[in-house]
């Protein structure tokens, strides 16, 4: 029954979160957590892909959550169905979760004349970004693009300090119109119980290097540090969890160096819990992250993590000492791994799980539901 109270109480907008797809990625992860989060909170949400391909995030989304599909498998050729779609759904706030997808939404924004607020939230930093594309033709035409329509988002909400300082530093015109916000911890790590962490790990010792196998992971890093130890802890095993197009690559690297025997290649999983619990430690080795949801999914488990000091996120999630160990640019990854597998300090899954605490889901979507509030450019 609704009270008089309730009835005087103004209604939430509508918000329209904007991805790409809801495949396996982290990105795509923290999208349907956000959308959710806010649902429940009280706006009106809608989730909008360009497609529902391999949408391994398809069962997590609330049915609070309004889904839209706009059937186009690339972003250049969402224009038209985007266009449609903002028209007819007229939002209040328009949260886009790429680069490609911001730009669409500026131009068409500023075209039609529509009027909501625009709000980025990337995947990696800015500059990685546009070197991703290269010196092409291509590449130099999205660069162009890129630093004439980002700038006309509303504000930017970025995964860390590191993503921030290197967005002033391309577009110094975003100041005052950007903050921090991590990503949210999954409320299927947060939620797990004392017990649950202190209960025994399962016989198999391993490493655990979770992410897609491509260049990006560098994970031929984790394979040498790991061929390094190897004879140190003869029950050790290296299990890397996601699949790409470099396992053969990196499965011919683990053979030349002797150690094929004890590296396994457990495929995609959409459910990492018992491999994070299990882990003696999570190893992370990327070239560039936005915010590595890795390292803090492994630490919300009770499992410690070695992570390479890349741009950015990790030196803000890692504590040496109590939740892992931070390598930077010159130190040697494998002394990394045996600080970790032998001190007893790393053991303590409680004391590891607690450092996950400024990650969990309610205290992030309280910030974003305060930009989402601040922001009015109309």
């Amino acid at each position: 029954m609704t009270t008089d109270s309730e009835k005087l109480k103004p209604h939430k907008q509508k918000c329209s979160l904007l991805i790409s797809s809801l495949s396996g990625g982290g990105a795509e992860g923290v999208c349907v957590t956000v959308a959710n989060g806010l649902a429940e909170l009280g706006w009106q949400v809608e989730l909008v892909v360009l497609h529902l391909n391999d949408a391994v995030h398809l069962a997590r989304v609330s049915d609070q959550v309004t889904l839209v599909n706009l059937n186009v498998l690339q972003a250049r050729y969402v224009f038209k169905p985007l266009r449609q779609y903002l028209r007819i759904a007229a939002p209040d706030k328009v949260l886009a979760f790429n680069y490609e997808l911001t730009m669409a939404t500026v131009l068409i924004r500023g075209l039609y004349g529509f009027k909501f607020d625009l709000i980025a939230r990337n995947i990696n930093t800015i500059s990685r970004n546009m070197q991703s594309y290269g010196r092409s033709l291509k590449g130099k035409i999205f660069s162009i693009l890129l630093k004439s329509l980002y700038k006309k988002a509303d504000f930017v909400i970025n995964q860390s300090q590191g993503m921030q300082q290197d967005l002033l530093a391309c577009m110094p015109q975003f100041a005052g119109r950007c903050n921090v916000i991590n990503n949210p911890v999954s409320p299927i790590y947060e939620h797990l119980s004392d017990d649950f962490l202190l209960s025994d790990k399962a016989a198999e010792h391993y490493i655990l290097c979770v992410g897609r196998l491509e260049q990006q992971k560098a994970f031929h890093q984790a394979i040498s540090a790991f061929s390094e130890i190897a004879a140190e802890f003869p029950l050790l095993r290296l299990k890397f969890v996601g699949k790409g197009s470099l396992e053969q690559a990196l499965q011919l690297q683990a053979q030349q160096l002797g150690i094929v025997d004890r590296v396994d290649f457990a495929g995609f999983h959409q459910q990492l819990l018992p491999f994070y619990k299990n882990a003696q430690l999570t190893l992370l080795t990327s070239l560039y992250e936005g915010f590595p949801n890795v390292l803090v999914e492994s630490i919300s488990c009770g499992t410690a993590v070695v992570s390479v000091d890349c741009p950015s996120g990790p030196a803000e999630i890692i504590q040496p000492g109590i939740n892992g160990a931070l390598v930077r640019k010159g130190e040697s990854i494998a002394q990394a791994l045996r600080t970790v597998l032998q001190q007893p300090c790393y053991t303590d899954a409680l004391k590891i799980k607690a450092t996950a605490l400024p990650f969990t889901q309610i205290a992030i979507l309280q910030r974003y539901e305060q930009v989402l509030t601040d922001v009015n450019s109309r």
